[in-house]
């Protein structure tokens, strides 16, 4: 009890500060924005036709001119205080605002992550069960599809059919127009709600189910469930018996740090169904400059997180007793080193002893089940030898990956090249369909729309590698500085848990806000916050690396850190380096897409997809559905390209393995 109560107070501790830092970090961001908000709000119109005093009143109320370490000092004491500021935009207190949109986001956002936890657990439990046969292969299809997906082109869609050309749904709001509140039924709640709520579960279903998927597949081939098996126990019985126990805690504590993805992808809902919840209230806030409101969402989003992360560490440490033990009793054990040794080594010769019984018990439990289903064949007629295998099938990975890369190399090229033919307006052939000559179409300035995505997509590959490259190079260097000593270790972990506590898409909205808009704007937010995860693996790596024998062999000849660094460990990362690099693109690509359609990232004369399809918005009431439908799909196959090249590259490095 003593223990969980000072690993709670460490937590707790270590949430306060995390949260200090996301609020200078936040506000040093917000500081940076070369946006006058005098300008954007009040327009120079306007404030030509003012007084110098009316003028300075303003800048006062914008906080124009004012240093930021005045101005973070002041918030800073009103937030101590349990005073968030005044909205600028919305002239009310910041706590009721957002206490207001955060009710409204969490009815979305709860019932999105319980459809999504248990749909996630179910499939990914039958994936795994069968896996390989084609219930697996249709799983991780969709999967891999709906991972691929911008949210927020999956909402644009549901709309399309739903509202538009069905009208079984409202197209957008919270509630019904011009009613009031006491007037509003939880049917129209609900109505309103129905597809935000299921775009958000389609695209949060796939993390749980590949990870569930993984997790089922090695208790189906463990020693116990063969166990059985041999015993007769039917396939229903193992899975609910053996694998839904062994699953179930991992899904739910996944489910909980999962809710940072969970408030990214409200961000987008909410800007396409036009729900007044929290993540369009920060959108809000960063393109109307309201700097109290953009901080207040900030800190309330990352206590939000903060609280999953601790519930899942909760959980994992309320079934695993290590988790909470293993501290005290490798004090206890430390007194006596000479026992710890003897007991380490007549462990570790018991360990070995019953793999190597359990070996023998699995070979010969396979023996007889090969055995009984060859039987079984000859006594059916279906009985077919099966072919050797051939060894240079192993190369076919490595044609994939040179096809795919092929093909997104001539998507970049031919983009580029359309680039100036893709701004070519032509009234007279505006807003036609898909054809011969135009074979996406034409959008309300007759400009052809198949031009304008393929220029699209090559800015977001070219933009996603510049990102990509950038973002495995930072996870790289940070992760290799965590080998040279626990405090670098630890500076190093800070760092990742204080990016990764903001939510992701809150982060770039204000990276974003604070690099303003373009090329170079959206690279760097795009860059600095996918780093972390990656960080992360290449970390474990490395000090995994660092704990080896021939590294403490070299330490112990007089070789220096940097040494150790440059010649032992940073070469084994090289490979990790590559795969996350590879596996980084899509997810660059989609984000591109996604700030770029919430109105930060590239500017509108860009021909971004994600620009295409925030202007097509404006047009799917009148049924232009080529407008919204044909650039998603370019988008989602060209993510789905780089999502094969990552997978064909995994494989690739356990086959030279």
């Amino acid at each position: 009890m003593k223990q969980t109560a000072g690993w709670m107070l460490r937590k707790c501790v270590r949430m306060l500060v995390l949260l200090l830092l996301v609020s200078a970090a936040s506000f040093f961001l917000v500081s940076l924005s070369p946006v006058d908000p005098l300008q954007s709000n009040v327009g120079q119109a306007a404030l030509g036709a003012m007084s110098q005093e009316q003028v300075e009143e303003l800048k006062e109320y914008w906080g124009v001119g004012t240093p930021a370490l005045e101005r973070f000092i002041s918030w800073l004491s009103g937030v101590l205080s349990g005073d968030l500021g005044t909205s600028l935009l919305y002239r009310r207190p910041v706590a009721q605002v957002v206490g207001e949109r955060f009710l409204s986001s969490l009815w979305l956002m709860a019932s999105a992550w319980v459809l999504s936890g248990v749909f996630g657990l179910i499939l990914g439990i039958l994936a795994g069960a069968f896996k390989g046969k084609w219930p697996d292969r249709l799983i991780t299809g969709y999967c891999m599809v709906t991972a691929s997906t911008p949210s927020f082109w999956i909402g644009l869609v549901l709309l399309l059919i739903f509202s538009v050309h069905l009208g079984l749904f409202p197209i957008g709001l919270g509630v019904p127009i011009g009613m009031e509140a006491g007037q509003v039924t939880i049917a129209d709640r609900i109505s309103h709600a129905f597809l935000p709520v299921l775009t958000l579960s389609l695209t949060g279903i796939s993390s749980i189910a590949l990870h569930t998927r993984a997790k089922m597949a090695d208790i189906m081939e463990s020693p116990y469930v063969l166990y059985a098996r041999a015993r007769g126990e039917s396939e229903m019985q193992i899975v609910v018996r053996h694998g839904l126990r062994n699953v179930l805690l991992p899904a739910i504590t996944l489910q909980f740090a999962s809710i940072s993805e969970i408030f990214g992808g409200s961000v987008l809902v909410e800007q396409v169904f036009s729900y007044p919840g929290l993540g369009q209230a920060a959108v809000t806030a960063g393109l109307g400059s309201d700097v109290p409101l953009l901080l207040g969402i900030t800190l309330n989003s990352a206590v939000f997180v903060f609280a999953g992360n601790l519930t899942a560490d909760l959980l994992y440490r309320a079934v695993d007793p290590r988790m909470g033990g293993f501290r005290a009793e490798n004090r206890r054990r430390s007194k006596d080193r000479g026992s710890a040794d003897r007991e380490h080594e007549g462990r570790k010769r018991a360990e070995t002893n019953r793999k190597r019984e359990n070996g023998k018990l699995i070979e010969a439990f396979k023996r007889i089940k090969d055995k009984r289903s060859r039987n079984r064949s000859r006594k059916s007629g279906t009985y077919k030898r099966q072919p050797a295998k051939r060894p240079g099938r192993t190369a076919s990975p490595l044609w994939n990956i040179v096809i795919s890369a092929s093909v997104l190399l001539f998507i970049t090229a031919a983009g580029a090249a359309l680039s100036e033919q893709a701004g070519a307006a032509d009234f007279a052939r505006k807003n036609l369909p898909p054809q011969a000559g135009f074979l996406f179409g034409t959008d309300w300035l007759g400009r052809d729309m198949f031009a304008r995505t393929l220029a699209g997509l090559s800015l977001s590959i070219r933009l996603g590698l510049v990102t990509a490259f950038l973002s495995a190079l930072a996870a790289l260097a940070l992760g290799t500085a965590s080998a040279m000593g626990k405090w670098a270790d630890r500076a190093v972990s800070g760092l990742i848990d204080l990016i990764m506590g903001i939510p992701h898409m809150l982060l770039l909205i204000l990276i974003s806000y604070a690099c303003g808009k373009g090329f170079t704007g959206a690279a760097a937010g795009i860059a600095l916050t996918h780093w972390p995860s990656l960080a992360r693996v290449i970390r474990a790596e490395a000090l995994q690396i660092r704990e080896s024998q021939y590294v403490k062999i070299s330490a112990r000849l007089g070789m220096s850190r940097l040494q150790i660094i440059r010649k032992h460990i940073a070469p084994q990362l090289l490979s990790q380096f590559m795969t996350g690099l590879i596996l980084t693109f899509p997810h660059a690509v989609l984000h591109e897409a996604s700030i770029t359609f919430l109105g930060f990232g590239l500017p509108p004369e860009e021909p971004s997809v994600g620009m295409i399809l925030s202007e097509s918005m404006r047009y799917l009431i009148t049924g232009k559905w080529w407008l919204a439908l044909l650039p998603g799909l370019a988008l989602t196959g060209t993510v789905l390209l780089f999502e094969s090249m990552g997978r064909q590259w995994g494989r690739k490095r356990r086959i030279w393995r």
